[in-house]
């Protein structure tokens, strides 16, 4: 399986290497901000991956972090380069309609290996059919119809990620069965929406198991959560959307949470035989 390539995952990785050749030099954000004459906040979006600086700025960096050896220098700047490539997502038609901090989710699971995903509410996005997503989009409704036609197109274009011919996005999903049972959108909406899973499901590298409503306090209830995986040299990712905003884990113990919750869930849900069982009746029970 090939490395992540898209621009998101190649900032976060420059913007470690940065911190670590700032830390090895023994400099702390301060020394690197009065450098650049920035602000410290620069040089902590810089190191996360959530900015780009330009090539001029990095080699200021590399002169005072001592990084003199040629090929450490051209591997740093060769990082640079590709960074600031442009993903698809990054498009002004895309970026002025999506959330703060989704533009950030899109680049990762781009070019995540695999994603672990547990949701509550909806059936979760990589999975929704288009008038599904319509209808959960347009429930804000502060958006106008171009946000919420450009908004189900950002959708629609993830799940490409499902069926490329290279190395395909491998995504567990467990949907909590309520989900199933809220006719968001409409009785037709939510039937081919379970159909739709149903046959996501036969692929191979999707696999979806659902939670039993019959179950009482279970760890999901605190919330739906996504776990990004990619290459050796990047570490799992956890995210979570809520309505105070999206918020990124990283640190270990936060993704060990996640991974520990999401086991458990997926221990108590229905196995992925009697969940396919399950969205079978529904999709009959509709059709009778």
């Amino acid at each position: 399986m090939s490395e992540p390539s898209g621009p998101t995952v190649r900032r976060r990785r420059l913007g470690s290497e940065l911190r670590r050749l700032r830390e090895s030099a023994g400099l702390d954000q301060a020394a690197a901000a009065a450098e650049l004459e920035c602000s410290t906040s620069k040089i902590s979006r810089l190191e996360k991956g959530q900015g780009l600086a330009k090539k001029m700025e990095i080699t200021r960096l590399l002169d005072l972090y001592r990084v003199t050896e040629d090929a450490a220098r051209a591997t740093i700047l060769d990082l640079h380069k590709t960074a600031g490539n442009e993903g698809w997502w990054e498009q002004a038609e895309y970026e002025s309609v999506m959330p703060s901090g989704l533009g950030v989710y899109v680049g990762l699971e781009y070019d995540a290996r695999s994603l672990q995903t547990w949701e509550i509410g909806f059936v979760p996005g990589l999975l929704q059919t288009k008038e599904y997503a319509r209808a959960v989009l347009s429930a804000d409704t502060t958006r106008t119809e171009l946000e919420v036609d450009r908004l189900v197109q950002v959708r629609m274009q993830r799940q490409t990620r499902l069926t490329a011919q290279s190395d395909p996005l491998e995504l567990w999903a467990v949907i909590d069965e309520s989900v199933l049972r809220r006719p968001l959108g409409g009785q037709d909406v939510i039937h081919a929406q379970i159909k739709a899973l149903s046959a996501a499901a036969e692929q191979p590298n999707i696999t979806v198991q659902v939670y039993p409503r019959n179950k009482s306090v279970h760890p999901g209830l605190r919330g739906s959560f996504s776990l990004l995986e990619f290459g050796p040299a990047d570490p799992r990712i956890g995210y979570v959307d809520s309505p105070a905003g999206n918020t990124f884990l990283e640190r270990d113990r936060q993704v060990r949470s996640l991974i520990a919750t999401f086991d458990r869930i997926r221990v108590g849900a229905l196995d992925p035989e009697e969940s396919a069982a399950l969205l079978h009746d529904l999709t009959a029970a509709e059709e009778t």
